[in-house]
């Protein structure tokens, strides 16, 4: 059991174009956090650092935790 400290608020269910998935807990909502352009690439940074790449998702759902 996790204690009260490490509750996230999200849940996300990335799928990248290619097939890849990723799923993973965040306190950062990567829906409206701030974008970094890094040549031509549109990106989101995350606490738990994930960098993810806009432009190559090719669908996001996310869970609310709390």
């Amino acid at each position: 059991m996790r204690n009260a400290g490490e509750l996230k608020k999200y849940k996300f269910y990335l799928k990248f174009k290619g097939g890849n998935n990723l799923i993973f807990e965040t306190n950062t909502d990567i829906r409206t956090a701030e974008r970094n352009k890094v040549n031509g690439g549109l990106f989101v940074d995350t606490e738990n650092n994930y960098t993810i790449n806009l432009a190559q998702l090719e669908s996001l759902n996310v869970k609310i935790l709390h």
